[in-house]
Order: structure tokens, then C-alpha cells, then sequence
């Protein structure tokens, strides 16, 4: 956890001013799957309980529904607006995204997920000041870790591409030896990021750059995960191509994003290393809606046909192999409101119900070493706590449906 968010916990100006009582027909054990039924859980001070609620406790009634943990989200772009075209992407100011910001936080909070990661913010470290804002309690939203902006190769995906070569754009992000890359991870945690992002291949959402290739040189990608380790930071990896996700997870990065091309063997390496996946599901789905809604360009829309039928087999590589695979979205790509989508395409996918939801909360709250913290309603953990109606185990789609969700021990949604 950040120095600065242990500080403000510790000195209470974030947690709860009284004692809550949580009462519900079911609360579901996403250790074991098994319900409990009626359900009561008692919050003080930002915290999950033990024992008996003190008399005169706030007692919360949530009727016949079922309480879970705060949900996890490990894949998140908060500054990011969808559904803008390309020209009206680039004619955002920084301040405009900053503000898009503080409104998508506060949808991805009331969609129940009360810890994110984001996964890279062209905002000149606007993602950080919106995580300090968060924290003093001005701005309503998750618990947020972030990233800055991605690291990228020139011409890849996190480079603006397919301009004149008279067209400036500032790209701070751009790393092309091991020399620079040291000196870009200190810089970027100068700032105060919580993580490093890199782009281990090409995007779907970029010109002229392949998401099968590789980005990095084995050294680069080396120099970028050892200095960061070395000031305390993971790494996370986007990677589509699986060459490229080999060579990342060979570096030590701690999760890869998308594994759209993942092969068996790969698969192997990373449960063997230990390296997590954040398969971001529905991201590509929402590219090709009918129609096209989000006013994805044509080099896109092709790019994202060509990856969607090979998609299932990437991600039933890991699932086969037993890679540990954490809950992430790409929420910016399609409305934030819509953080809970993915769901169900990992039931489609091949997940059942219970391992979907383990995998935005016990498992993403490894991904993110927070397990002390978040992702169950053990005594002792973040008073994060949401409420959905009927059995998430038999409909995942209720996860689309959160009524009632506590952030450190204060209620931000009410049925």
C-alpha cells in the first residue's frame, strides 16, 4: 500500500465515524463457495469485525440479497472517455481527462469495485493526483493504484503513429535502450506512481504497429522490471502476441494483460513463474458491437476481428495450465458503468461462477498484495462490502447489478 493512504487510514480521516451493522438473507464465502444464510456483519472504524456489535450500532437492513467483498478490478484506464473517435481523442486536453477522471471513478465505485488498478493515464500523472484526491476524501472513488503513463517503444502501441513526420506530439513515455529505461522507471516513481505499465507488444487500438510482435528487447525488458523491482514496484505487461508475453514473463513482470495469443507452453512458464493473467474479456467483444458504437477505426476494427477467434484459446491455455487469473476490464475501451461485463464472458469462457468471482477478489487481491486487505469479509479486512439480489452462483449476471456497496466502512450506494 502507498505510504500516503496507510497514513490517512491510520490517522481515521477516512474511516467511519460509528459502528454499522450489515444485515442480508445470504453472504457468500468466495474461499469456499458456501452461503450463509441469514447474514450479519458488523464494521468499525474502515474495518471488518469480530464478535458482537456494540448497542446503538447503525443497523443496515438489505432484505433478500446477497453480501459479498468490495469487488476488484486490476485493469482500469479511469481518465479515458469511450467511444470517441480518433481526431476527438487527440483534441482532449489533459485537464479534460482528469475531469473524465473524477466522474468515472465515482461510476466504477457504484458498479462495486472498490479497489482498481490503473493501467496507464496519458494525463502528465493526473492518475496520481486523482489517487491523493481520493484519499483525503474530496473525490469519491476506489482505492487506486497507479501506473502513469505506459511505457512504449517508438512506433508501438502507446506511440501516437500514423501522423506526418512534421506532426509534434510529446511522448515522455518512450523507451528504446536499457539506459533510458532505468532512468524512466526513477522518474515515473519520482512522480508517485505505485506501478509500472509497459506495452510488451503492438495494440489493437493503435496504427501501424502488430499485436503479435514483440516491442521490447529482451534487455529492455529486463532493465525496466529489475529497476522497478528495486524501488518496489511491479510491472504490468500488455501483450497480445504470445512471443511477447514469453519474453515479459521471462523478465518477471507481474502480470500480463489481454494473453490473446497465449500458447500451452507459455502458459506453462507463467504458472511455473507465477506470473498472473488479466485477460480483459469483454475490451475486445465491445470493439466489434454492431454497429460500432464506440467509433473504432477500420485499422481497429480489423485488428480486433483478426484476434477475436483465436482469443478462446489463449485464454483456455492459461486456464488449463492453472495460471492464477485476476479480474481486469480495459474499462475506458467500452463505459465504465459497465465494469461488471467481463463476468460473464469468463463464465463463457470456461470459468464457473465462483471462480469468475474469485478472480476479482481473492486472486485479484494477490495480483495486487493485498490480500491482508481486501478481496474476503474476514474479520480484520477493509469494511469494502457490496450487496447484489439473489445468488450470484446461479445468475453471474447480478454482478452487473450491485445495490448496495461500502467503501471503508462508509455506505456509497444505498438499495
Amino acid at each position: 500500500m502507498r505510504p500516503a493512504l496507510m497514513l490517512l487510514l491510520a490517522s481515521g480521516l477516512l474511516a467511519q465515524d460509528h459502528p454499522v451493522v450489515l444485515k442480508a438473507a445470504r453472504m457468500l464465502d468466495v474461499r469456499t463457495g458456501k452461503l450463509t444464510s441469514p447474514a450479519q456483519l458488523w464494521v468499525n472504524e474502515g474495518r471488518i469485525q469480530a464478535g458482537e456489535a456494540p448497542a446503538g450500532a447503525e443497523v443496515i437492513d438489505l432484505g433478500d440479497r446477497t453480501l459479498l467483498p468490495g469487488l476488484l478490478d486490476c485493469h482500469v484506464h479511469l481518465t479515458g472517455k469511450a467511444g470517441l473517435a480518433e481526431l476527438a481523442q487527440l483534441k482532449q486536453s489533459r485537464a479534460e481527462k482528469v475531469i473524465d477522471g473524477v466522474v468515472n471513478a465515482r461510476k466504477v465505485l457504484l458498479a462495486g469495485f472498490t479497489t482498481v488498478r490503473d493501467c496507464g493515464s496519458d494525463t502528465n500523472f493526473g492518475d496520481v493526483a486523482l489517487r491523493e484526491a481520493i484519499n483525503r476524501g474530496e473525490v469519491e472513488g476506489p482505492h487506486l493504484f497507479t501506473s502513469g503513463p505506459a511505457l512504449s517503444i517508438t512506433g508501438g502501441h502507446g506511440d501516437t503513429n500514423g501522423f506526418p513526420l512534421d506532426t509534434h506530439f510529446d511522448a515522455v513515455n518512450l523507451v528504446d535502450s536499457p539506459e533510458q529505461a532505468v532512468r524512466t522507471v526513477r522518474e515515473w516513481r519520482k512522480r508517485g506512481v505505485d506501478q509500472i505499465k509497459l506495452m510488451a507488444t503492438g495494440g489493437v487500438l493503435s496504427n501501424h504497429d502488430d499485436p503479435g510482435a514483440p516491442s521490447f528487447s529482451p534487455e529492455e525488458f529486463k532493465a525496466i522490471v529489475q529497476e522497478a523491482n528495486r524501488r518496489g514496484m511491479d510491472v504490468c505487461a500488455h501483450a497480445h502476441g504470445d512471443k511477447g508475453i514469453l519474453e515479459a514473463t521471462l523478465a518477471g513482470v507481474r502480470s500480463i494483460e489481454h494473453g490473446s495469443l497465449m500458447s500451452p507452453a507459455t502458459a506453462r512458464e507463467m504458472k511455473a513463474r507465477g506470473t498472473f493473467e488479466v485477460p480483459t474479456l469483454y475490451a475486445l467483444e465491445s470493439i466489434l458491437l454492431p454497429g460500432n458504437p464506440l467509433h473504432v477505426p477500420e485499422g481497429s476494427l480489423a485488428k480486433a476481428k483478426a484476434l477475436l477467434p483465436l482469443r478462446r484459446a489463449g485464454f483456455k491455455a492459461a486456464l488449463d495450465a492453472g495460471v492464477a487469473i485476476a479480474y481486469g476490464t480495459d474499462i475506458g475501451v467500452f463505459p465504465h458503468e459497465q465494469a461488471a461485463f467481463d463476468f460473464r464472458y469468463l463464465v463463457s469462457y470456461g470459468m464457473t461462477p465462483l471462480q469468475a468471482i474469485q478472480s476479482a477478489t481473492l486472486t485479484a487481491a494477490q495480483l495486487l498484495r493485498l490480500e491482508d486487505r481486501a478481496g474476503t469479509l474476514q474479520a480484520g479486512m477493509w469494511a469494502d462490502i457490496i450487496a447484489v439480489d439473489g445468488n450470484p452462483l446461479d445468475d453471474i449476471r447480478t454482478l452487473e447489478r450491485v445495490r448496495f456497496v461500502m467503501k471503508d466502512g462508509r455506505p456509497a450506494k444505498r438499495p
